[in-house]
């Protein structure tokens, strides 16, 4: 533990924030991309272990999460967010960027995407990431994208790490921008998709040809973790899960109802949450998420392609 982890956080944290039951501590592990994953977890036995943040039984105070970080029996500390977080009626969002800031300053990109909310901004864990906490509510579907060259995660019920490191010129508190807030999640919506980044070759083949193939691919040791249950990988969040799941899957086929069966057999399949309406045109939670995957575009990197 780095004593000014514990200082930025007891000076820069949110008043909104300090008098909830909401948070968590968590350790950092290593994911099969190699970049570090923070893990929400709970203290017992002298040791901390994964639990899912949305269960409020294992929600401790910011005092008493500060008091594992001081005492150095975690690696940081996050705040749930959720319905129990709210400000003047309205949910608090974190805005999620990453990799937008370099040698310590924001990309201009990035503060574009941010200048319609002026509200409490810190630095990510990394240094390299921007959290922008704001009240509004979000519509049921789509939480990433991007704003041109600039990833975007909106997260109104899940784990954020918090840093209380917070960007000099923007305010020391949550504010509302629900209009500002609908207008990014519009753009996440009916995003421009960059010209570089082409679409995966759809490819004629059986279930169990599809399984095969994705196993073996270079990637295919993260993907059958994933496939088996193991969301260690996307923070324990099962609706980021099912997007990156579908994500791979999509390499091998575009038939949405050949997605549907594939991801039914996964240890992913929640039968009571893939009804629930999800868009306002009446489509459900796995209709709405097979199209976002399909509508993707080309990772990054090649390590994600088959």
């Amino acid at each position: 533990m780095k004593p000014e982890q514990v200082a930025l956080l007891e000076a820069g944290l949110p008043d909104v924030l300090r008098p909830l039951r909401a948070y968590l501590p968590y350790e950092l592990r290593r994911r099969a991309s190699g970049r570090w994953g923070k893990v929400p977890s709970r203290w017992a036995g002298q040791r901390l272990y994964p639990v899912n943040p949305l269960d409020r039984q294992h929600h401790l105070t910011f005092t008493d999460a500060l008091g594992l970080l001081r005492a150095g029996q975690c690696a940081g500390i996050g705040v749930v967010l959720g319905p129990h977080l709210t400000l003047g009626g309205l949910p608090v969002v974190g805005i999620d960027l990453d990799d937008v800031v370099v040698d310590g300053r924001p990309l201009s990109a990035a503060l574009d995407v941010l200048n319609p909310f002026p509200s409490y901004t810190e630095r990510s864990v990394s240094g390299q990431g921007l959290h922008v906490l704001v009240a509004g509510q979000l519509p049921p579907t789509v939480r990433r994208g991007a704003v041109g060259t600039v990833d975007v995660e909106l997260i109104d019920c899940g784990f954020l790490a918090i840093t209380g490191d917070r960007l000099p010129g923007t305010p020391a508190d949550v504010a509302p921008h629900p209009e500002a807030l609908l207008a990014l999640h519009r753009q996440l919506v009916h995003p421009t998709p960059p010209a570089s980044r082409a679409l995966p070759v759809a490819i004629d083949l059986d279930d169990e040809a599809v399984l095969r193939r994705a196993r073996n691919a270079r990637n295919g040791g993260r993907f059958g973790a994933l496939y088996d249950g193991d969301l260690s990988a996307h923070d324990f969040d099962p609706s980021r899960a099912d997007l990156a799941l579908l994500a791979h899957l999509r390499w091998y086929t575009r038939d949405p109802d050949q997605l549907r069966r594939l991801w039914a057999r996964s240890a992913l399949h929640r039968p009571e949450r893939w009804t629930r309406t999800a868009t306002r045109d009446g489509h459900d939670y796995a209709a709405a998420t097979i199209a976002r995957a399909l509508a993707l575009g080309q990772p990054h990197s090649t390590e994600e392609n088959p």
